[in-house]
């Protein structure tokens, strides 16, 4: 068992689903990476100033659990938790 998953990249087309063990290419990687980190900020940072806590620590905690899920998982687990596709209808 690896800790260090590999994915396959995979062409980015319209309707395509990247299954678990594929991955985009590095600019769309980047591009939704940089979509989550500014998604996450009001999760990690925006909610503890609100509530009067030390974002710090919430974005240390953030990432210990981070370390300790990709540990236990070790990449076998799906981002989401159903494949999504064109067709299906939610």
């Amino acid at each position: 068992m690896s800790l260090i998953p590999q994915w396959r990249e995979v062409a980015a087309t319209p309707g395509t689903v990247v299954a678990p063990d594929e991955r985009l290419p590095w600019p769309q990687t980047a591009a939704m990476g940089v979509q989550h980190v500014i998604a996450m900020f009001g999760a990690t940072v925006l909610a503890p100033i609100l509530m009067g806590f030390d974002p710090n620590v919430a974005i240390l905690m953030s990432g210990i659990g981070t370390l300790i899920f990709f540990v236990l998982v070790g990449g076998r687990c799906r981002a989401t938790s159903a494949r999504a596709s064109p067709s299906s209808a939610w």
